[in-house]
Protein backbone atom coordinates (compact mmCIF):
# COMPACT_ATOMS: atom_id res chain seq x y z
CA UNK A 1 0.00 0.00 0.00
CA UNK A 2 1.24 3.57 -0.97
CA UNK A 3 1.25 5.90 1.82
CA UNK A 4 0.00 9.16 0.69
CA UNK A 5 2.65 12.07 1.27
CA UNK A 6 2.15 14.73 3.46
CA UNK A 7 0.81 17.79 1.93
CA UNK A 8 3.83 20.38 1.16
CA UNK A 9 1.31 22.92 -0.67
CA UNK A 10 0.39 26.95 0.69
CA UNK A 11 -2.00 25.66 3.26
CA UNK A 12 -0.89 22.62 4.91
CA UNK A 13 -2.80 22.26 8.63
CA UNK A 14 -0.37 20.51 11.08
CA UNK A 15 2.33 18.90 12.48
CA UNK A 16 3.55 15.60 9.35
CA UNK A 17 3.13 12.23 10.22
CA UNK A 18 6.75 12.04 9.40
CA UNK A 19 7.73 15.11 11.01
CA UNK A 20 10.69 17.01 10.50
CA UNK A 21 12.37 17.06 6.56
CA UNK A 22 14.68 14.25 6.21
CA UNK A 23 13.85 11.55 3.22
CA UNK A 24 13.64 8.11 4.21
CA UNK A 25 16.86 6.54 4.27
CA UNK A 26 18.54 9.49 4.04
CA UNK A 27 21.35 11.37 6.08
CA UNK A 28 19.37 13.26 9.14
CA UNK A 29 19.72 16.79 9.36
CA UNK A 30 20.80 18.68 11.77
CA UNK A 31 18.31 21.31 13.40
CA UNK A 32 18.16 24.46 14.66
CA UNK A 33 15.03 26.12 16.15
CA UNK A 34 14.42 30.05 15.58
CA UNK A 35 11.66 31.09 18.55
CA UNK A 36 10.29 34.85 17.93
CA UNK A 37 9.24 34.49 21.61
CA UNK A 38 6.62 37.52 21.55
CA UNK A 39 5.27 35.88 18.60
CA UNK A 40 5.08 32.21 19.91
CA UNK A 41 3.37 33.48 23.17
CA UNK A 42 0.53 34.59 21.02
CA UNK A 43 0.51 31.76 18.92
CA UNK A 44 0.25 29.61 22.18
CA UNK A 45 -2.28 31.47 23.70
CA UNK A 46 -4.77 31.32 21.00
CA UNK A 47 -3.76 27.73 21.01
CA UNK A 48 -4.54 26.78 24.21
CA UNK A 49 -8.13 28.65 24.27
CA UNK A 50 -8.96 27.30 21.11
CA UNK A 51 -12.07 25.81 23.50
CA UNK A 52 -12.74 28.42 25.94
CA UNK A 53 -16.51 29.14 26.28
CA UNK A 54 -17.41 33.14 26.27
CA UNK A 55 -16.52 34.91 29.43
CA UNK A 56 -14.75 31.61 30.90
CA UNK A 57 -10.98 32.07 32.27
CA UNK A 58 -8.43 32.57 29.83
CA UNK A 59 -5.43 29.96 30.05
CA UNK A 60 -1.84 32.05 29.44
CA UNK A 61 0.75 29.76 28.01
CA UNK A 62 2.94 28.49 31.50
CA UNK A 63 6.11 29.59 31.69
CA UNK A 64 7.39 25.91 32.17
CA UNK A 65 5.92 25.00 29.11
CA UNK A 66 8.09 21.78 27.37
CA UNK A 67 9.53 23.86 24.78
CA UNK A 68 12.32 20.98 24.38
CA UNK A 69 10.02 18.18 23.93
CA UNK A 70 7.78 20.26 21.77
CA UNK A 71 10.98 21.20 19.66
CA UNK A 72 11.92 17.57 19.50
CA UNK A 73 8.46 16.01 18.24
CA UNK A 74 8.63 18.85 15.63
CA UNK A 75 11.57 18.23 14.00
CA UNK A 76 11.76 14.43 14.40
CA UNK A 77 13.52 12.28 13.06
CA UNK A 78 16.37 15.16 12.20
CA UNK A 79 19.12 15.89 14.61
CA UNK A 80 18.16 18.62 17.29
CA UNK A 81 21.37 20.82 17.75
CA UNK A 82 20.24 24.11 19.60
CA UNK A 83 17.08 25.40 20.50
CA UNK A 84 17.22 29.57 20.34
CA UNK A 85 14.92 32.28 21.79
CA UNK A 86 14.42 35.66 20.99
CA UNK A 87 12.77 38.34 22.94
CA UNK A 88 13.04 42.03 24.33
CA UNK A 89 14.64 42.25 27.48
CA UNK A 90 12.72 44.19 30.50
CA UNK A 91 14.19 47.07 32.56
CA UNK A 92 13.75 46.65 35.70
CA UNK A 93 12.57 49.92 36.96
CA UNK A 94 12.76 50.76 40.82
CA UNK A 95 9.30 51.45 42.43
CA UNK A 96 7.63 51.32 38.86
CA UNK A 97 4.64 48.12 40.23
CA UNK A 98 3.90 47.13 36.56
CA UNK A 99 8.26 47.36 35.69
CA UNK A 100 8.65 45.29 38.24
CA UNK A 101 6.23 42.21 37.72
CA UNK A 102 7.15 42.24 34.31
CA UNK A 103 10.46 41.49 35.31
CA UNK A 104 9.70 39.01 37.77
CA UNK A 105 8.29 37.33 35.17
CA UNK A 106 10.57 37.50 32.65
CA UNK A 107 13.50 36.57 34.98
CA UNK A 108 11.10 33.27 35.78
CA UNK A 109 10.95 32.95 32.32
CA UNK A 110 14.62 33.08 31.65
CA UNK A 111 15.39 30.56 34.18
CA UNK A 112 13.26 27.59 33.03
CA UNK A 113 14.52 28.41 29.36
CA UNK A 114 18.00 28.26 30.35
CA UNK A 115 16.77 24.82 32.46
CA UNK A 116 15.92 23.59 29.07
CA UNK A 117 19.46 24.30 27.57
CA UNK A 118 17.62 27.16 25.24
CA UNK A 119 19.75 29.66 24.66
CA UNK A 120 18.56 33.14 24.95
CA UNK A 121 19.14 36.04 22.54
CA UNK A 122 17.52 39.54 23.90
CA UNK A 123 16.22 42.47 22.12
CA UNK A 124 14.84 45.66 23.73
CA UNK A 125 11.80 46.36 24.95
CA UNK A 126 10.77 50.34 25.29
CA UNK A 127 8.14 51.82 26.98
CA UNK A 128 6.04 54.23 25.20
CA UNK A 129 4.27 57.34 26.40
CA UNK A 130 0.92 55.40 26.05
CA UNK A 131 2.33 52.90 28.52
CA UNK A 132 2.38 50.41 26.31
CA UNK A 133 5.50 48.26 25.61
CA UNK A 134 6.66 47.22 22.49
CA UNK A 135 10.04 45.28 21.18
CA UNK A 136 12.87 46.83 19.14
CA UNK A 137 15.47 44.68 17.45
CA UNK A 138 14.35 40.99 18.36
CA UNK A 139 13.94 40.00 14.23
CA UNK A 140 17.12 41.79 13.41
CA UNK A 141 18.78 39.87 15.95
CA UNK A 142 16.92 36.64 15.16
CA UNK A 143 17.45 37.16 11.04
CA UNK A 144 21.51 38.11 11.49
CA UNK A 145 21.94 34.62 13.49
CA UNK A 146 19.68 31.90 11.40
CA UNK A 147 22.56 33.75 8.82
CA UNK A 148 25.68 33.81 10.95
CA UNK A 149 24.57 29.78 11.50
CA UNK A 150 24.72 28.70 8.04
CA UNK A 151 27.17 30.94 7.17
CA UNK A 152 29.24 28.77 10.21
CA UNK A 153 27.77 25.39 9.02
CA UNK A 154 26.23 24.78 12.42
CA UNK A 155 22.60 23.51 10.85
CA UNK A 156 21.45 22.13 7.48
CA UNK A 157 17.41 23.18 8.24
CA UNK A 158 16.39 25.80 10.31
CA UNK A 159 12.64 26.02 11.86
CA UNK A 160 11.35 29.40 11.97
CA UNK A 161 8.81 29.80 14.66
CA UNK A 162 7.43 33.23 13.70
CA UNK A 163 4.76 34.57 11.50
CA UNK A 164 6.97 37.82 10.97
CA UNK A 165 6.91 38.53 7.09
CA UNK A 166 9.88 41.05 7.92
CA UNK A 167 12.03 37.82 8.17
CA UNK A 168 11.40 37.03 4.39
CA UNK A 169 14.84 38.55 2.96
CA UNK A 170 16.19 36.30 5.83
CA UNK A 171 15.31 33.01 4.90
CA UNK A 172 15.88 33.94 1.13
CA UNK A 173 19.28 34.71 2.17
CA UNK A 174 19.89 31.52 4.40
CA UNK A 175 18.35 29.51 1.15
CA UNK A 176 21.26 31.39 -0.85
CA UNK A 177 24.01 30.33 1.51
CA UNK A 178 22.54 26.53 1.14
CA UNK A 179 20.04 25.90 4.29
CA UNK A 180 16.97 25.29 4.43
CA UNK A 181 14.39 27.00 6.38
CA UNK A 182 10.76 25.39 7.50
CA UNK A 183 7.87 28.09 8.55
CA UNK A 184 6.06 26.80 11.61
CA UNK A 185 2.96 29.06 12.26
CA UNK A 186 -0.21 28.64 13.43
CA UNK A 187 -3.70 27.24 12.38
CA UNK A 188 -5.37 29.56 14.63
CA UNK A 189 -3.54 33.17 14.34
CA UNK A 190 -2.17 34.72 11.30
CA UNK A 191 -0.48 32.50 8.63
CA UNK A 192 2.38 35.11 6.87
CA UNK A 193 1.88 33.91 3.38
CA UNK A 194 4.82 35.46 2.23
CA UNK A 195 7.21 32.53 4.76
CA UNK A 196 4.73 29.68 3.12
CA UNK A 197 6.22 31.26 -0.32
CA UNK A 198 9.67 30.88 0.62
CA UNK A 199 10.13 28.77 2.98
CA UNK A 200 10.49 24.49 2.28
CA UNK A 201 7.75 23.61 4.23
CA UNK A 202 5.33 24.88 6.18
CA UNK A 203 3.66 23.80 9.37
CA UNK A 204 0.58 25.11 10.63
CA UNK A 205 0.28 23.93 14.72
CA UNK A 206 -3.15 22.95 15.72
CA UNK A 207 -4.15 22.63 19.63
CA UNK A 208 -3.10 18.92 19.44
CA UNK A 209 -0.03 19.62 18.56
CA UNK A 210 1.08 21.74 21.50
CA UNK A 211 -1.10 20.23 24.80
CA UNK A 212 0.79 17.42 25.37
CA UNK A 213 3.58 19.68 26.64
CA UNK A 214 1.44 22.01 29.04
CA UNK A 215 2.33 20.87 32.51
CA UNK A 216 -0.60 19.28 34.46
CA UNK A 217 -2.02 21.48 36.90
CA UNK A 218 -1.56 20.79 40.61
CA UNK A 219 -4.50 19.67 42.78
Amino acid sequence: MTTKPYNNSAKPTALSPQGGTAVLGSTLKRAVIFVDGSNWYHKLRKLLNVNTVAGGAETKPPVDFDLRGFAQNLIAPDTLVEIRYYIGKVRRVKGDAKSEAMYANQQRLIGFLQQQKVTIGFGHLINYPDGSFHEKGVDILLAVEMIRLVLEKKYDVAYLVSSDTDLVPAVDECKRLGGEVVYVGSSLHGQSFGLTKVCKKTILLQPKDVLPYVPPKLP
